[in-house]
């Protein structure tokens, strides 16, 4: 957990490379933005981070209680090794 200087998380950004569509996607949360990405890439963001909020929330901890390095190791762990998922292979995020 955080000591006096280190730094914290105090929110999560996605940002969506893909788009080809044009159109504008952003989803606003009180602790995360999402901006743009093509209608998958935009949803898995979502996803993601409804993910993060979640287990954050079991384990009774917010962005704020964990250093850069402790979110990193919290996010892989609760991740798949696959990688990135697009369409409905993502799902089970």
């Amino acid at each position: 957990m955080r000591s006096g200087n280190e730094k914290k998380i105090i929110g999560l950004l996605g940002i969506g490379f893909d788009t080809s569509d044009g159109h504008i996607r952003i989803t606003k949360g009180d602790k995360y933005d999402v901006y743009m990405g093509s209608e998958e890439s935009h949803e898995y963001l979502e996803q993601l981070i409804h993910k993060i909020e979640t287990q954050l929330e079991k384990r009774k901890l917010t962005l704020d209680d964990l250093t850069p390095a402790e979110f990193s190791e919290f996010v892989e762990s609760i991740i798949p090794k696959k990688g990135f998922q697009t369409g409905s292979s993502q799902k089970g995020l």
